[in-house]
């Protein structure tokens, strides 16, 4: 009692006092509000029967979502997802069908529920959802019960991740230990259905490779032979482009970046326009619309025909391809840089779902 008395009555002592008790109940109001938050956490924990639940309900629709085309038949193509406007009888899918293509032609999904390519998703389809993502993921398939994300992760660098959704564990304060994730590694085909044509005969020959298609520049004495010989190897293909199809589609000849490194030269031509005008292969984008348009002015159709001729030591540098793409998407692939090689063939890619209860 003689201590609290001389406090109270030296005034140093009255100052310190205060300050203690002023960090005393700063220190209670601190423990109280951690013993809050905790309780708080402890009662959004899940438990294992919830948290089991959660992620079979995830893995169900990973699983629908890779291994079925989506209903109905073609919903990518539904015009209001273009302006925002959603139908809620769009189930959406990521499945590709098996395609038949045909030279210079585009292709026709199969109708048979059977040919759905294994582990095989849709980069047209995945942009609608990424898009649309509330509705079409939220609202039509989870009804409005959970939080969620997708993501795709390709194995290729040059190309980035695609994220949608919430951001489950960093903005939406959902504790990391009551999120379901499923991974999965399959295939994307980003663009490769707009490819009319891939050049990929030395990729796939090799030192084997040996040029059996016809070229008209080997039987017509006023032109170059196109023999192999001990420094380079000639690859020359026919292809058909019709006149309507420009009215629709750019056409362009996508190389890999590697071609400005080698000695690559390169012919286009067709059958009443030859020539032996070499010319090098070295830009990864060409635009070849200009050509075909003044060539097929007065034509519905023609056959032409296209000539590589490419270094042996280099020939594991050349990858090209012809496309043709939609002109209502030719602008939005050159503003985000993905009128590149690589986005002109399938990869592998990390699929990635996330699902937490509201």
């Amino acid at each position: 009692m003689k201590i609290i008395d001389s406090f109270i009555k030296d005034n140093d002592g009255l100052l310190h006092s205060t300050e203690l008790l002023l960090s005393i109940i700063i220190l209670v109001f601190i423990i109280g509000t951690i013993a809050n938050l905790s309780d708080e956490l402890n009662e959004k924990m899940l438990s294992k029967e919830e948290l089991s639940s959660l992620e079979n309900i995830a893995i169900a629709t990973s699983d629908y979502l890779l291994n079925n085309p989506g209903n109905p038949e073609h919903w990518e193509r539904d015009e209001g997802l273009d302006n925002g406007i959603v139908s809620r009888n769009i189930i959406p899918g990521l499945a590709i069908k098996k395609k038949n293509i045909g030279n210079g032609e585009f292709y026709d999904e199969s109708g048979n529920d059977e040919m759905i390519m294994s582990n095989a998703i849709s980069y047209n389809k995945l942009m609608k959802i990424k898009n649309n993502y509330d509705d079409l993921i939220d609202r039509n398939i989870l009804n409005g019960s959970f939080k969620s994300s997708m993501a795709l992760y390709p194995l290729n660098c040059k190309i980035g991740p695609i994220k949608m959704g919430d951001d489950l564990g960093v903005n939406d304060n959902v504790n990391d230990n009551d999120i379901a994730t499923v991974n999965r590694r399959v295939q994307c085909d980003f663009y490769s259905s707009f490819v009319v044509y891939r050049f990929n005969d030395l990729e796939l020959f090799g030192d084997d490779y040996e040029r059996d298609e016809i070229c008209n520049h080997d039987t017509n004495p006023n032109l170059t032979n196109h023999s192999n010989d001990g420094r380079s190897l000639w690859l020359c293909k026919n292809f058909r482009v019709y006149k309507k199809s420009l009215e629709d589609y750019n056409y362009y000849l996508i190389s890999d970046e590697s071609v400005k490194y080698g000695n690559f030269y390169w012919i286009l031509e067709s059958l009443n326009r030859t020539n032996d005008n070499k010319e090098r292969l070295n830009r990864e984008v060409i635009d070849l619309n200009p050509f075909f348009e003044e060539d097929l002015s007065n034509s519905s159709n023609k056959i032409y025909s296209i000539h590589f001729n490419v270094e042996k030591d280099k020939k594991e540098d050349f990858r090209t391809v012809l496309v043709a793409i939609p002109k209502n998407m030719t602008n939005d692939l050159i503003a985000d840089d993905e009128l590149k090689y690589d986005y002109f063939n399938s990869q592998n890619v990390e699929f990635l779902l996330k699902m937490a209860y509201k």
